[in-house]
């Protein structure tokens, strides 16, 4: 099984907030189940809190997470679902970092831990989502 986490969850951890133990524990429960990995834009969103690239590459490697490409498929229905999100709220309140993140999620993986559940099971019809503290 492969488990594309969302950076939600990595933040819980490398942050010490509340929710990092639970986070944690979904971690190692899907690091048990098979690959845990993470795309672009969760590496993106990380790297400020890491002070060189090799410290986060580290904390993946000691994570046991591995970094996975966003194939063109996954960006072009990460496109398709952001305009369904405009026409819908008739905002841009999200960023493309989500809609690739759930896209990814979807057509490469098995699931999304994310604790950010609301918007990827209303736009990622069908994606299995884990949240750490539902």
């Amino acid at each position: 099984m492969i488990s594309a986490i969302d950076s939600s969850v990595l933040f819980d951890i490398i942050k010490g907030t509340p929710e990092a133990e639970p986070s944690l524990q979904a971690l190692t429960a899907a690091a048990q189940r098979g690959v845990t990995c993470v795309s672009a834009p969760v590496v993106a969103e990380l790297g400020r809190y890491f002070g060189k690239t090799g410290q986060l590459q580290e904390f993946f490697v000691d994570a046991g997470i591995v970094y996975s490409e966003i194939s063109f498929d996954s960006a072009l229905t990460a496109s398709m679902l952001m305009h369904e999100y405009a026409m819908n709220r008739g905002s841009k309140s999200r960023m493309a970092a989500d809609f690739l993140i759930g896209a990814h999620a979807m057509l490469q993986a098995d699931c999304l831990i994310t604790r950010d559940n609301g918007f990827f099971r209303d736009y990622f019809k069908g994606l299995k989502i884990i949240n750490p503290v539902a």
